[in-house]
């Protein structure tokens, strides 16, 4: 069977990719406040404000383990905590038990006790994941475990971070007497110091996005979506830090105000965290919102209001020259008793539908525009039961069974597909019975 494409739909204008991108970010604001995304980046910035101190701990502690054997290394790197807070001294956590801690039950007890705090900030960040990317959920005993290996991970990636840090300056303190490498130092370590923070950023949001979910997106998605976040977080932070001032926060709340702040911040951060979440759920699904927004368009012609909507979703062009296909009058789609799974919308023209009877056809139906035909036979699981040919020149969507299952999984499309199948039944039968279209 010979099909010839749309050329006119064919080729993939500036506009097209401008559509698209807009198309995203409305179809991720949709989803982004019906699934109460604000209520979970408010439940993140509150157990984050939890978990830090306990994370912090784990990090020092982690990090003391590894510096044991290197105390010029030790003392350099308490000195640069002291720098960030002068109550960030070695004898501080060696008085609260943090450091040299022996193999001791209370130990190993406060410990454990900093990984179950250490864990709620990720356990919160799962729950909103799940809401995202919608599959079976995972047990809650499996939650805490998975909770624990990012955390484990994440640590890791974290003393690797620090280290370099520590790494670039020791060995700028090391080669002072050096002049050319001094001096390369001098360019590295700030643009070090700025990149090094962004690419563990990147890295986090990436993994977060690509293996959290129990239902993964593809890598592609979450690099992008990844991408958008951590420029985002960039600029949401550069803007905070120059046009918010703390000191306000403090004169209207007291004590409270630096807590009020940083909450407030990371509050917007995870903002941006689950909005770029729902932003890589839309990529990767994008065929299946786009055809699913169109087909409500198509099938409630009569739909009030929405014209921003009514303009990107009612033909999306990226649909069309993904999907669509022509056929000339005359042209068989398929024949009565072929195997094809195809499911076909008609965008323009009509298609006739004929029926064998011994040696002759007969005409049972008309397939109009705005109709979808053909799923029958695929949800019956049977050959095709007519032949259909194109009355005119025609313009077809041509939805895979993949694409199909994952749309009549969607209650709004799955009544219309029942409603059009209805009705084409109705007429179909009243055709048969007296001839009339």
């Amino acid at each position: 069977m010979k099909r010839i494409e749309l050329k006119a739909l064919k080729a993939v204008s500036p506009g097209s990719h401008l559509q698209i991108l807009l198309q995203k970010f409305m179809l991720t604001s949709g989803l982004f406040f019906k699934n109460e995304l604000l209520n979970h980046a408010a439940a993140a910035a509150f157990f984050f404000i939890l978990s830090v101190i306990p994370v912090f701990f784990l990090i020092i502690f982690s990090f003391d383990r590894y510096l044991t054997s290197f105390p010029e290394v030790s003392e350099v790197f308490f000195s640069f905590l002291k720098e960030l807070n002068h109550n960030l001294d070695k004898d501080l956590f060696v008085r609260v038990g943090l450091l040299n801690v022996k193999a001791t039950a209370i130990g190993v007890f406060g410990l454990i006790n900093l990984i179950w705090a250490g864990c709620w900030i990720l356990s919160s960040i799962q729950m909103g994941l799940a809401v995202v990317f919608p599959a079976k959920k995972r047990k809650h005993l499996a939650m805490n475990v998975f909770s624990v290996a990012i955390l484990i991970f994440l640590l890791f990636i974290s003393f690797l971070a620090t280290l370099v840090s520590v790494g670039l300056n020791l060995f700028n303190k090391f080669l002072e007497s050096e002049i050319i490498i001094l001096v390369f130092m001098q360019y590295l370590l700030p643009y070090a110091n700025r990149i090094l923070p962004v690419a563990v950023v990147f890295l986090i949001i990436f993994m977060a996005y690509r293996y959290v979910p129990a239902q993964q997106p593809d890598s592609r998605s979450s690099l992008v979506g990844a991408l958008w976040c951590s420029l985002a977080i960039i600029l949401m932070h550069n803007l905070f830090s120059r046009f918010a001032d703390v000191t306000r926060f403090n004169v209207i709340y007291g004590v409270l105000g630096s807590l009020i702040f940083t909450f407030l911040l990371m509050q917007l951060t995870f903002v941006l965290f689950f909005f770029f979440a729902e932003y890589t759920y839309v990529s990767e699904k994008i065929d299946i919102l786009l055809l699913e927004k169109m087909f409500f368009y198509k099938f409630n012609r009569d739909v009030k209001g929405r014209r921003v909507e009514k303009l990107l979703f009612k033909s999306p062009r990226y649909i069309f020259e993904k999907y669509a296909r022509t056929y000339r009058a005359g042209e068989v789609l398929f024949k009565e008793g072929d195997r094809v799974e195809e499911i076909y919308y008609v965008e323009r023209g009509r298609i006739g539908i004929f029926r064998r009877h011994g040696d002759s056809e007969t005409r049972i139906a008309d397939i109009q525009q705005g109709e979808v035909f053909g799923e029958m036979a695929y949800l019956l699981e049977e050959n095709r039961t007519a032949t259909a040919i194109a009355d005119t020149d025609a313009v077809l969507l041509i939805i895979t069974p993949e694409l199909f299952e994952e749309l009549i999984s969607r209650k709004g499309f799955s009544r219309d597909v029942i409603r059009s199948l209805s009705e084409r039944i109705r007429k179909t039968n009243l055709f048969l019975q007296t001839g009339e279209k």
